[in-house]
């Protein structure tokens, strides 16, 4: 196998020479090649096909970015005013794109004998040049160039033009059995890597390529880069978008939460959120909430709660994410409080989920507390909560539950995500509920607490499956219709930068009214999005501040 690998700008270069034939109609000569080469800033904000392509509409929303994106690029576009999304593309057609794609060279050296390819078709000198780097292979004498491409060629494509591994592991398909054998083991890798994916938990071989699907893909192959060994990583398709989002939800945060204090809304979780993601907020911000906890904290002698010890958590976690001590602000050690396991648990199941969350959050040792009844150790928070599993699979908020909640479900692998490698009963228990959560994921992708999809439960699905190193926008387990749960939990957003509960026609729980920008959506939304960044840039999962250094206030 040849592997070819060239620098960004060369890439880019190459990617600029597509022809433009009328049979193709979607691959033009840009209008200033030296733009596309260098990277000038119009490359990096993406297009709207709704203002680009009469038949916009038609276009899959796990598409339109990459279809904007390639026509900024001037990678690919559409004719007449339309892109024809759902149009089959042929073998000749997307050969053409990988051997731009990679860089392969091409040239008139006849390397080829397929009898119905000749030196005058358009696509003469890239079947060449594919069929000469291992690329593509023929039908005995024929290499039939206007069959229409089907997913598991397009798969073998991929991963031979990207000399990519063979030896990975990825969730089964519920149709593995009709993937042809020569093509299994690259099905595999291009799923692993997130350059393809299925939909209804199979991946459909024999389907035909689209355009909208050559989209993609092309643009994930553009993003594919190698690190300095040589192994190769595909950078999320959504980091773009994701990131984006992140900087206008904390500019929404920012600007609605001017003074951050303690409480489950406009405070912790907001502090948390921006301290955690790439944005940040200034030191003075940071120093106000802490004043705030401080002042808090003296009016009621140390004590936020008689019973609701998550006041504890949150402001465990909010401090430990701007590097401030917990075991002393305003001469309380707020960790004193999680001693107490008596207490501790009147909460219900809420009570060690988020003891474990702001314990294991910089691995603080749980204070000795001789007055205490019961000493609280995290083995007996890690077996309150197996205890509570549902059989199948998953937990829920009530003591007797009939069936399991996605926001709990994915709460309780927040807390034990510490303990899934080493504890062979979380793990067990913990793998149960991906089942379960995988198959109550929506159609849309998101997840339902009931009748109505939110934001806030599919954002905990977020956290849960980002911390568990489990990529939320590629894994085949969680990808409904081919869309994802970042799909979804993006859909939610506002153009103000905050996020909704319900969207708008969706069904009224009782919470924010489908429509309203909600700030506690908006919240566990931001800190969902940094926990899916952070997964993707490779950082500590969100819980895990161990590398968060302590300072004293200034």
């Amino acid at each position: 196998m040849i592997h070819y690998h060239f620098s960004r700008p060369a890439m880019v270069s190459l990617l600029c020479v597509m022809l433009a034939f009328s049979s193709l109609g979607s691959f033009i000569i840009p209008d200033n090649p030296a733009n596309a080469a260098t990277g000038v800033s119009e490359v990096s904000v993406l297009n709207d096909p709704f203002k680009l392509y009469a038949d916009a509409t038609d276009i899959s929303d796990w598409a339109v970015d990459a279809i904007g994106e390639a026509a900024e690029l001037n990678i690919l576009q559409g004719s007449n005013g339309a892109f024809r999304p759902k149009s089959a593309i042929t073998r000749a057609e997307f050969t053409t794109i990988i051997t731009s794609v990679v860089g392969l060279a091409v040239s008139t050296d006849n390397a080829i004998h397929f009898r119905d390819v000749s030196r005058q078709d358009w696509f003469y000198p890239y079947v060449n040049a594919a069929s000469k780097a291992g690329i593509v292979a023929g039908y005995g004498d024929e290499f039939r160039p206007n069959h229409k491409l089907t997913r598991e060629q397009l798969a073998v494509m991929l991963s031979r033009a990207m000399g990519l591994p063979t030896n990975v592991q990825v969730p089964e398909f519920d149709d593995v059995s009709t993937i042809s054998n020569w093509a299994a083991d690259n099905v595999k890798t291009v799923v692993a890597l997130g350059l393809m994916s299925g939909w209804n938990s199979r991946f459909h071989p024999d389907a035909e390529v689209t355009r909208e699907m050559a989209a993609v893909v092309a643009m994930r192959v553009y993003h594919f880069q190698k690190d300095d060994s040589g192994k190769a990583h595909q950078p999320d398709f959504k980091t773009a978008v994701v990131e984006k989002q992140i900087k206008a939800t904390a500019a929404f945060l920012r600007k609605s939460v001017t003074n951050p204090t303690i409480g489950s809304i406009g405070g912790d979780w907001t502090v948390l959120g921006l301290a955690r993601s790439y944005v940040g907020a200034p030191d003075v911000y940071y120093d106000k909430y802490y004043t705030n906890v401080e002042s808090i904290l003296k009016e009621k002698s140390g004590k936020l709660h008689a019973v609701k010890y998550t006041e504890y958590d949150r402001v465990i976690l909010g401090l430990t994410a701007i590097g401030r001590s917990v075991e002393d602000v305003a001469g309380y050690n707020l960790l004193n409080w999680l001693a107490d396991y008596d207490t501790l648990i009147k909460q219900g199941i809420n009570g060690p989920i988020f003891a474990l969350i702001a314990l294991d959050s910089k691995a603080y040792d749980i204070p000795v507390v001789p007055a205490v009844k019961t000493q609280t150790t995290r083995q007996l928070l890690i077996s309150f909560i197996l205890e509570r599993a549902i059989i199948g699979g998953g937990w829920a908020l009530s003591e007797t539950p009939s069936q399991p909640d996605p926001d709990i479900t994915a709460m309780v692998i927040q807390s034990l995500t510490p303990y899934y490698k080493t504890n062979t009963d979380v793990q067990a228990a913990v793998d149960r509920a991906l089942v379960w959560l995988s198959k109550a994921q929506a159609t849309n992708g998101g997840y339902a607490n009931g009748v109505t999809v939110s934001s806030e439960s599919t954002a905990q699905v977020v956290v849960a499956l980002s911390g568990l190193g489990i990529n939320p926008h590629t894994d085949a387990r969680f990808v409904k219709n081919g869309r994802s749960v970042i799909d979804a939990l993006l859909s939610f957003a506002a153009a103000d930068g905050g996020f909704y509960h319900v969207k708008a026609g969706g069904v009224d729980n009782g919470g924010a009214k489908p429509g309203e920008v909600d700030l506690m959506a908006t919240d566990q939304s931001m800190y969902a999005l940094v926990a899916y960044n952070r997964l993707i840039k490779g950082q500590p999962r969100l819980y895990d501040m161990i590398d968060v250094e302590t300072v004293g206030r200034n």
